[in-house]
């Protein structure tokens, strides 16, 4: 069950972020200069993402481990890996503060600024929050988020002043980040420059352990279909009870390369792996029609992801730049929503 955050719990957060703000970070950070803050005895490090330096929006996107900090690295790499904006997009995982314009900001976040009693003017001025999750839209942060990003703030505070007044010297360029250590009484124990624990997308095959469907997928005969497979994002907010913000579902996608025909798609909760689908949809036509001569994809994630199928059916698996076939059916979807 969703809680809110209280009036008072919003105003801690308020208040850490309205000081940050006059540290004023990207006049000294590019988003792409990292800050990374390990508390207490805690292993996993929270990384900091600067935005503003280049003068359109500022913000500061907060990336809570290892996994979400992935996350980040899918968004920097998006046109190396070619993918689309919307889909790095919606598979960001952070908690993000902006200052914005007023018509970007929901009436509830209108509603807490002026409890909170602040008045902003102007363009880039209005303080508010996001709570990123992939497979859902962005949306108000709960109780437990208000309560981690006023942590997160206060630390990123003591961070950004130790920068500045050691005069810290870091070479981001060279894939390192400023590194602070802080002890349960929130003291810094150490504060530097580090390498990051990883400077590229970091993505992982799937990998089917039953050996009977391995036994079968083997001695299925052949066919001279040539497909195209792919995992879109809807682009349009699902709103359901079940769900405590509104979804942007995933949409595994398989089509015949000659015509354009799509054979079959399917919409993803929110919590499931549309790369898992995406497979089971393609051994699905494996079974029915036999194994194509070819299946293309766009990108390292989905080719990642139907590798071990292709390999045991002798499926030539081929990166190409476009899929043509599905290109129409993905607009027409956009257009739908």
């Amino acid at each position: 069950m969703r809680q809110e955050a209280s009036l008072e719990q919003w105003k801690v957060l308020y208040e850490a972020a309205t000081r940050i703000k006059e540290l004023k970070p990207w006049e000294k950070f590019w988003d792409m200069d990292l800050i990374g803050i390990c508390n207490g005895d805690e292993e996993d490090t929270v990384f900091y993402s600067i935005l503003g330096r280049g003068g359109d929006c500022y913000g500061i996107a907060v990336y809570e481990g290892y996994e979400e900090l992935n996350t980040f690295m899918m968004l920097t790499m998006q046109e190396r890996m070619n993918l689309t904006s919307e889909y790095a997009m919606f598979h960001q995982k952070n908690l993000t503060c902006y200052w914005g314009n007023r018509e970007e900001l929901t009436d509830k976040q209108r509603k807490t600024i002026k409890e909170l009693g602040y008045t902003y003017r102007g363009k880039n001025q209005w303080l508010y929050f996001l709570s990123f999750e992939p497979g859902y839209f962005p949306y108000n942060m709960n109780q437990e988020e208000v309560l981690r990003m006023s942590e997160h703030m206060q630390n990123l505070e003591l961070a950004l002043k130790c920068y500045e007044e050691d005069k810290v010297q870091v070479n981001f360029e060279s894939g390192n980040m400023f590194h602070v250590v802080l002890n349960e009484d929130k003291e810094i124990l150490s504060r530097g420059e580090a390498p990051l624990p990883f400077t590229a997308f970091q993505y992982g095959n799937l990998l089917i352990t039953d050996e009977e469907l391995l036994s079968d997928l083997a001695k299925v005969p052949k066919c001279n279909a040539i497909l195209e497979a792919d995992v879109s994002v809807l682009g349009g907010a699902v709103s359901d009870k079940k769900y405590e913000r509104p979804a942007n579902p995933a949409l595994p996608l398989l089509g015949d390369a000659k015509t354009g025909v799509i054979i079959k798609f399917e919409m993803v909760e929110p919590e499931e792996d549309a790369m898992v689908m995406l497979a089971e949809i393609l051994i699905g036509f494996i079974f029915q029609y036999g194994a194509p001569k070819e299946v293309r994809v766009s990108n390292v994630i989905v080719e990642a992801g139907l590798e071990q199928v292709c390999e045991v059916c002798g499926i030539k698996l081929r990166r190409v730049k476009r899929l043509p076939g599905l290109e129409e059916f993905k607009n027409s979807m956009r257009r739908f929503g």
